[in-house]
């Protein structure tokens, strides 16, 4: 027994180290294996943080887990996340680890996942991501080591999304918790599910008809593995308050098929019950609700659905005799019917036809009713509508709790239609039935913290090619504005989502468009910053505009007169003129959405009129960042010029692919307090360039690859002008040449043009000067005074030639000996010019740019002292020709 025992304890002993060691041992298997499975069936990038295995966990099977799994689509859905889950686990049967055999799994769980399918208006999927397999399989060829032998399928905390771009159908369902159990191994079994939803939300063409909605259910459900048939046996489901459950059984016959026959019962369904698919009404307070009425709700479909093809389906919503009223409030809205019915006879969507007729019902005494009836929706939509009724809102907070709102004011409506579609496309509006009004007098919404919103009249009158708006005007915070004109094609707009076309006049006293606009604020400088906004394409709008006092961002113009034309998703402006910035502009160009929406194009042409310099730098960021002079600067300007740019989502240009060009002039103009002009002056020891007073300027401008460059232009100061050229770059460096002429009083005795090079900053400009250009300038001037002396106005021929025939060996020493001196001093004034150079350069603080210094400077005073030279051997040659022609003329 003892022998026994110690054996037993050996075996469990290895066992347990296996069972620690196993994991290390495969976890490299798994992972290759993972991998060679993904690359082998999918087009989507897939990557996972790690692989885990455990032993214990599901002993005696082992735990298979990924972290952080991702599937990203890729070509058109590059952008996309298909399925994201946090964690993954699997249990696989352990004897399969140690075989060739392939691996088979019992379980899969995904927490916190997230998948996001997309259809793109092409109808392309981005689920679509198995590779097709465009061989046969050959006998013997070797086969997927994955085999699936479920029990149980688990989702927790996890989301779904769904968007169908050409059908604009939206859906979400949030934090979704699933369990589905049962033999998925056999033929026949019977599966039992269970399922939450906290959040539903279904859209469909952006209206919102489902919203915040909960959802759960169980079922078991018996399912054929064998043929993919599935027989709903005993369930329960459950929207909001509305129970319901399912008869009848799915099939999917092929893989792009679906065969159906179910039917949805609701035998105790309430009108409270429907009420709570009413986001608003099942927020508040919804238990405490008095309601009364007969309801009933059937639903049912039957038939196959594979690509455009529907099965029959049949939907219908009776209420009658019903009311509702919360207990707090002394009014209620009764006399609620309306008789929904939503059926096809299968086939093509365009067989569906929703009939919604004797919809009624009576707020505070007003009776308001409405009918709908639609049928081929796709082809060619033929629709009957009428709305008539009163609504007094200021009656609502008498029915329904209004919090921190004061609602007032009366809508009036006497609609009908009904025409089809092809009626309006063709303009055979003889066919067309369209009439009636909708008015509104004084609405008042008032919100806490948000401005009033008060609509004094709106009328609408309908015809059937025209909408005719008769009137409005609003009062929205201190913002007033005031319209009246005509749309059409207003039924294609809501139907069809075609263009509407308007042409309206709209005025306003004040309106600043700043309050209607979402912002941030930077706390850079703790500016709004207006972000984009998109103008939809199906917009055909002429609009022409009168505004006392308009607001945009920061710019203020009154007296704003002009026309707008709005289409494809374009706002062209044409000869806007405005008083602007202390003068006065004309606009003409373009704000473009419609090519990408998330980076519009600005174009735009300026006729800009004595406006101020203050104001503009004050106003536009912009040219803070490409013109800072602008600061600096006092007085008026005036300019033409042309700009194009991209703008970035926070609604500015895009300053490095900003192109712009024009001609900036000023009649009278002052620079004062400016670190380029104050680095001038010191450099050229002239105090007058600190502060410039200019008459005249013409400044010519273009704006390339995030740099503002100026064409030369002159600038007189004082006795003297300053010639500039040169560019100033996003990150504010600067890169001018300056030739500055000292005329006057400035000059001095050798040097009076000055080329002076400025770089670094514009807060930390680096001056340097031209050193071959003054080095040149200076031994000319140098070699003029030595040459004229006294008689600077008489060539020194004549000063010769004149005396030739009294003295002309005494006039040939003397010319040689000039000749020599001017050398020699020449000489002596480059060598003393060269060694000041030095002395500047030995005065460099910096050691490393000390010796740059003192050897640039060597070299320059080695260059002035050669140049000296050369000028002092050509004084030589010119007198020696001078005595040449002396003793030509004197017949010696």
């Amino acid at each position: 027994m003892k022998k026994f025992l110690k054996i037993a304890g050996i075996i469990l002993l290895v066992v347990l180290l296996a069972l620690i060691i196993l994991p290390f041992l495969f976890k490299g298997k798994i992972v290759e294996f993972v991998k060679n499975e993904i690359n082998q069936t999918m087009n989507a990038r897939v990557d996972f943080d790690r692989v885990g295995l455990n032993f214990f966990r599901s002993f005696p099977d082992a735990s298979v887990s990924l972290d952080n799994l991702r599937v990203i689509g890729i070509d058109e859905f590059e952008s996309d996340t298909l399925f994201y889950a946090e964690k993954i686990s699997g249990t696989i049967n352990l004897k399969s680890l140690f075989g060739n055999s392939g691996y088979e799994i019992k379980k899969i769980s995904a927490d916190r996942a997230c998948v996001h399918a997309h259809v793109l208006e092409s109808g392309k999927a981005n689920w679509d991501i198995m590779k097709e397999d465009t061989t046969e399989m050959q006998k013997g060829e070797e086969t997927s080591a994955f085999k699936l032998l479920l029990k149980e399928v688990s989702v927790r905390n996890s989301d779904v999304y769904f968007d169908n771009d050409s059908s604009h159908i939206n859906m979400g369902l949030q934090n979704v918790n699933l369990v589905l159990s049962g033999d998925m191994t056999a033929d026949e079994t019977q599966l039992k599910t269970n399922f939450t939803v906290d959040t539903l939300r279904f859209l469909m063409d952006k209206i919102p008809y489902l919203s915040k909605a909960k959802a759960n259910g169980d079922a078991v459900v018996i399912a054929d593995l064998k043929n993919m048939k599935f027989t709903f046996a005993d369930n329960h489901l459950q929207l909001n308050e509305i129970k319901a459950n399912l008869d009848g059984w799915i099939s999917y016959p092929d893989a792009e098929s679906m065969d159906m026959d179910i039917r949805l019962n609701a035998p105790d369904v309430q009108f409270k019950d429907v009420l709570s698919l009413i986001p608003a009404i099942y927020s508040k307070d919804f238990k405490d609700i008095k309601t009364a009425g007969k309801v009933s709700l059937e639903a049912s479909a039957k038939g196959l659905m594979k690509e455009e093809i529907l099965p029959a389906f049949d939907m219908k919503l009776y209420i009658s005799d019903a009311f509702f009223q919360y207990p707090s409030l002394p009014e209620s809205v009764k006399n609620i019917r309306t008789n929904i019915h939503i059926y096809s006879k299968g086939g093509s969507m365009d067989n569906t036809l929703i009939d919604i007729a004797d919809s009624h019902f009576e707020m505070g005494g007003n009776p308001f009713d409405f009918n709908l009836n639609l049928s081929t929706p796709i082809s060619d939509p033929n629709i009957r509508l009428s709305a008539v009724g009163k609504l007094d809102l200021g009656k609502i907070k008498d029915v329904y709790p209004i919090e921190n709102m004061e609602l007032n004011g009366n809508l009036n409506a006497n609609l009908k239609l009904a025409t089809r579609m092809s009626f309006i496309d063709k303009a055979q509006y003889d066919k067309v039935e369209a009439s009636g009004t909708l008015n509104i007098s004084e609405m008042q919404i008032q919100s806490e913290g948000k401005d009033s919103i008060r609509i004094h009249n709106a009328g609408l009158s309908f015809s059937p090619r025209y909408v005719d708006l008769t009137g409005f005007s609003a009062e929205i915070g201190k913002n007033d504005l005031a319209a009246t004109g005509k749309l059409e094609n207003f039924i294609p707009y809501f139907m069809k989502n075609e263009t509407l076309k308007g042409n309206l006049t709209v005025s306003s006293n004040y309106l600043n468009l700043n309050d209607f606009m979402t912002e941030s604020t930077t706390s850079s400088n703790d500016s709004t910053q207006i972000e984009i906004i998109e103008i939809p394409k199906n917009l055909d709008f002429d609009l022409n505009g009168n505004f006392k006092q308009l607001i945009f961002d920061r710019l203020n113009m009154t007296q704003v007169v002009g026309q707008i034309i709005v289409k494809d998703g374009k706002a062209e402006m044409k000869n806007l003129a405005m008083n602007a910035l202390g003068g006065k502009m004309n606009v003409s160009g373009y704000y473009d959405t419609g090519k990408n929406p998330q980076q519009p194009d600005v174009s735009l042409n300026l006729d800009v009129q004595e406006v101020s310099f203050a104001q503009t730098f004050s106003t536009f960021l912009t040219i803070k960042q490409l013109a800072p002079i602008f600061e600096n600067l006092t007085g008026n300007y005036s300019t033409k010029f042309q700009m194009t740019s991209p703008l970035g989502k926070d609604f500015m240009p895009i300053l490095a692919s900003l192109t712009a060009g024009g001609l900036l002039t000023s009649g009278n103009v002052a620079i004062t307090g400016n670190q380029v002009l104050n680095g001038l002056a010191a450099t050229l020891k002239n105090d007058s360039l600190k502060n410039l007073k200019i008459k005249d300027l013409k400044l010519p401008f273009s704006v390339d690859s995030g740099r503002v460059s100026t064409k030369p232009f002159d600038v007189r100061f004082g006795d003297g002008t300053l010639n500039l050229q040169g560019s100033t770059g996003l990150d504010q460096t600067i890169d001018y040449k300056a030739k500055v002429n000292l005329a006057g009083k400035l000059a001095n005795q050798y040097l009076n043009n000055v080329t002076v090079l400025i770089g670094g900053t514009f807060t930390s400009p680096k001056f340097s000067l031209d050193v071959k250009n003054a080095a040149d300038q200076l031994l000319g001037n140098l070699t003029n005074s030595v040459l004229k002396g006294d008689n600077q106005n008489v060539p020194l021929s004549e000063q010769v030639t004149g005396k030739v025939n009294e003295q002309v060996e005494k006039q040939t020493e003397a010319i040689r000996n000039q000749a020599k001196e001017s050398g020699d001093k020449l000489i002596a004034e480059a060598e003393n010019q060269g060694q000041k150079l030095i002395d500047q350069a030995n005065k460099t603080s910096n050691p490393l740019a000390k010796v740059a210094a003192v050897k640039a400077a060597e070299a320059s005073a080695k260059k002035l002292k050669d140049e000296a030279q050369k000028q002092a051997d050509k004084l030589n040659a010119e007198a020696e020709k001078q005595i040449q022609t002396l003793k030509d003329k004197s017949g010696q």
